[in-house]
This record gives structure tokens, sequence and C-alpha cells, in this order.
């Protein structure tokens, strides 16, 4: 009997539990849509300074009167919409029609760009100092033919040819023929690049630290060794080379080479590293497209750029 009585009294508990947590009020929680960011308090100085930082950036130069106005209303009538920002930097970079001073908006961009890239690789090596070194190649030429020295001929003209290609990269950018990566590769495959980095040793760490921002490891350091100083043919970023003119289109083309050159841009635009999620966010435009025109693009769209 005793036993039943106990049986009874937890079927009971049982029940009058199940009705309490079955009576629970639930609590509906609501999330609140993202809402844009509120611009109405930025100054127009504030907003005059970013055009003029993104004149600076984009085309070496600061803005006349008349394109910091004529921007700056842009921008304020646009309430600093992302898509006014966005196409007011496509139009500094893109823009083909005559300005004077510049010639183009493209034409001046492409500049800047060819003139950052020297400084990084050349040590900001002039073009009348790379036509000198023309010169003299073009008289080591003549000379060589006339000893009939037909491999110091085949010598001089590749290394001339080099410096054509280092001078070209600026057009061939300007005309989008070729890329950013074609630019860099011409920029370390010439003989100012070794002299600067003179002996095997130090060319392959430089090109590891001007492209990929780090140190080669040893199997790196390896192959690359066996390519530049034994001329051999080795892998290397899933590429073979065998020569210097293959190994440093194999840097450029490589996804190392991609990655670093958003963080690169970060640094030299926002003097930062940027995260992982800034790094994946731009890294499959860039490698589809290899234009470094977005990278640029989207790191001076930002709000922490134009610092509003």
């Amino acid at each position: 009997m005793a036993k039943t009585n106990t049986s009874s009294r937890l079927i009971f508990l049982g029940i009058v539990l199940l009705a309490v947590f079955s009576c629970k009020e639930t609590t509906n929680i609501q999330v609140e849509p993202n809402k844009p960011p509120n611009y109405s308090g930025v100054s127009t100085i504030r907003i005059e300074n970013y055009v003029q930082r993104m004149f600076i950036d984009l085309l070496g130069r600061e803005a006349t009167d008349f394109e910091r106005a004529s921007f700056t209303a842009q921008l304020k009538n646009a309430a600093l919409h992302d898509s006014c920002r966005h196409r007011l930097i496509k139009k500094l970079m893109f823009d083909t029609s005559f300005r004077v001073g510049d010639s183009s908006y493209r034409h001046a961009f492409s500049q800047r760009i060819y003139d950052i890239s020297k400084a990084r690789f050349l040590e900001g090596a002039s073009d009348p100092s790379i036509g000198q070194f023309i010169g003299n190649l073009n008289f080591a030429i003549e000379v060589a033919r006339l000893n009939g020295d037909s491999i110091g001929v085949y010598r001089y003209i590749d290394a001339r040819s080099q410096y054509f290609q280092v001078l070209n990269s600026k057009y061939q950018f300007f005309i989008q023929k070729k890329d950013y990566r074609n630019m860099c590769a011409a920029m370390m495959n010439n003989s100012i690049y070794d002299g600067i980095n003179m002996n095997s040793f130090n060319y392959i760490n430089a090109v590891f630290d001007n492209c990929l921002m780090r140190k080669p490891t040893q199997n790196e350091f390896d192959r690359s060794y066996q390519i530049i100083e034994k001329n051999l043919p080795a892998e290397i970023f899933s590429r073979w080379a065998a020569n210097k003119n293959e190994y440093c289109d194999a840097v450029v083309q490589s996804d190392a080479f991609h990655e670093a050159q958003i963080r690169w841009f970060y640094y030299v635009l926002i003097q930062r590293e940027p995260t992982t999620a800034e790094v994946s966010a731009l890294f499959y435009p860039f490698h589809t497209t290899h234009n470094i025109e977005t990278i640029i693009e989207e790191i001076i769209a930002q709000d922490e750029y134009a610092q509003f």
C-alpha cells in the first residue's frame, strides 16, 4: 500500500512540473536590421581632406581648387555613400580624358604605381639613369659585333631587353595590356636589382621580402638557389623554372604574392596589418583579375581611410 501511495505522489509531482514548464512564457528576440552609418556630422573640411588624400595617394599630387570643390560637392550630395566613393576612385584610376598637367588621370595613376614600384624594388632609379644603362649596352653591343663576340652580343641584347621591360611596364600597365604582376617581375629581372642585391643569397631573400613580405623557408631557398645560381630546373610555387626570368614569373603568379600585395597596400594606405577577414575578402577578386586597382579601390573607399 505504501508503495502505491509513493508512486501516486511521484506521478502527481511529474504532472505539476510538466504543467509549470509548459506554461513558461517564451521570449521573442527581435534583431534590428543593420542601420547605415550617419554621416551628417562629417564636416566639409574632413571631406576635403579625404579628397586631397585620395589625389595624393592615387596621382601623387594634391587636387586643384576646382577638383577639390567638385569631388567634395559630389560626396556631400551623395551623403558620402559608398557608390559615390567608388565612382570617384575609379575615375582617378581609369579616366583617360585629357587633363592639363596629367595628360589624363589614368596616365598619372600609372606613373604613380610605376614610381612606387621603382622605389620598392630599385631604390627609386630614375628613367634617365636606366636610359644611360641602355646607351652603354648599345655601345657594348657594337663593340662585341666588331670583335666577332656573338656570345657577348646576345648577352648584352638580353640585358638591354630587361631594361626596356622596366621602362615599358608603365605603358603596358597604362593601357591595361599587362598588370601589376608583370611590372613587379620586370623590376626584379635586371642588372640594377642585381647590383642592389648582390649574389644569389641576397637576391633570393630580397625577392621574398619585396614580393611576399617574408623570408624563404629552407626548402624554398634551396630550390630558388638551384634556379638562380645554377640555372637548373626546380619547382617553386607549383611552377617549374630554370632561369631568373621564369623564376620571377613564378613568384608573381603565386597565391602568396597576391596575398602579400593586399597586406602591403594596407601598410602603404592605412599603416596597419589587415585582418584575416579583410585579406580573405580581397584575395579572390584580386587573384581572379590580377588588377591591383581592386585592392586600392576597396581600401580607399573605407571609412577608416577617409577618417569619417
